[in-house]
């Protein structure tokens, strides 16, 4: 087992030892931190299997606070090859950034567990979980500029990232396994959530909620089993984009707004129910709307409901 802990300022250096202490007895690492210009970075790896799960625990309170490296592009929270791990970064004040790694955590009821909160302004997360059977995400920001990655892949996965505030950005790459997200909620302007799938998701896929001026969504799934999205986005500007590719698919998006664009594209062929089903859905209520809608192969379902000035309507059914 493998633990190193690195965290600037004094009373950050002070908590260190003392967590390094106790992570030789109990798997766990707490790091707190108040001030300005702090940086904490730990790593856990080869745990034994005795102890079970393998914990950080980081808190920052103030001004320009680093887990990993400026922009959370490199260090952080890094856990590999345990059986369960989880790290949990809480962050209060601006210019704070975050980076969280868990690779090849595998146990029989041991989750990989990451966990980003940021208040404030400036604020930058990045949550990266490979080759693990069970893995579970959330990061909430609120406040101005905040952006977040998330990766994933695993047996299961379940993810949520939750943003207020302004100039808000999520980027999601994802993959295999029984699925429970992404789920992505943006409120304010200027939001973007761009979510990419790979592989098989069992009964999971995009649900991306936004409110607010200029956002924008693109969401694609190829192999995705079970195929089920919704799209909801209510405010001036706002875009929508969407592929299925594969199985039982469906589709929903809902715009209320002003220059709203909609578009649907479902390829594959259903192996489920009796019906072989394709299944798109849109309705916009507002100005200057356009709805393209695109299906090929199989059930084929599409109804488009657009109320307001200039909207234009575009269905391909092969």
């Amino acid at each position: 087992m493998k633990t190193i802990i690195t965290a600037m300022t004094a009373v950050g250096m002070a908590l260190a030892c003392h967590a390094a202490s106790a992570q030789d007895l109990g798997n766990d690492v707490t790091v707190t931190q108040q001030g300005i210009g702090n940086t904490a970075y730990a790593e856990q790896a080869n745990s034994n299997p005795t102890y079970g799960n393998m914990h950080v625990t980081i808190t920052q309170i103030g001004n320009d606070n680093h887990v990993g490296g400026p922009g959370a592009t490199d260090g952080g929270v890094r856990q590999f090859e345990n059986l369960g791990v989880s790290a949990v970064i809480r962050q209060e004040g601006m210019g704070n950034n975050a980076g969280i790694t868990q690779t090849r955590n595998f146990g029989p009821v041991y989750p990989a567990v990451g966990q980003i909160t940021q208040t404030g302004s400036n604020n930058s997360a990045m949550l990266r979980q490979y080759e693990s059977s069970d893995l579970l995400a959330t990061i909430e920001q609120r406040g101005t500029g905040n952006i977040a990655n998330v990766d994933q892949t695993g047996a299961t996965a379940q993810l949520m990232t939750i943003q207020n505030g302004v100039n808000n950005r999520v980027t999601i790459d994802y993959a295999n396994g029984p699925y429970g997200g992404p789920s992505v909620r943006q409120d304010g302007e200027g939001n973007t959530a761009t979510v990419y799938g790979d592989g098989v998701s069992l009964g999971g896929g995009p649900d991306i909620r936004q409110t607010g001026s200029f956002n924008s969504v693109t969401t694609t799934q190829i192999l995705a089993s079970d195929s089920t999205s919704q799209i909801r986005q209510q405010g001036i500007g706002n875009q929508a984009d969407m592929t299925q590719t594969g199985s039982f698919q469906g589709l929903s998006i809902d715009q209320s707004g002003n220059g709203n664009l909609a578009s649907i594209s479902q390829t594959g062929i259903s192996t489920g129910s009796g019906n072989d089903s394709n299944s798109a859905v849109i309705a916009q209520l507002g100005n200057s709307n356009t709805a393209i809608v695109r299906q090929v192969g199989a059930g084929y379902v599409a109804n488009v409901n657009q109320v307001g000035s200039g909207n234009y309507t575009n269905i391909y059914q092969h």
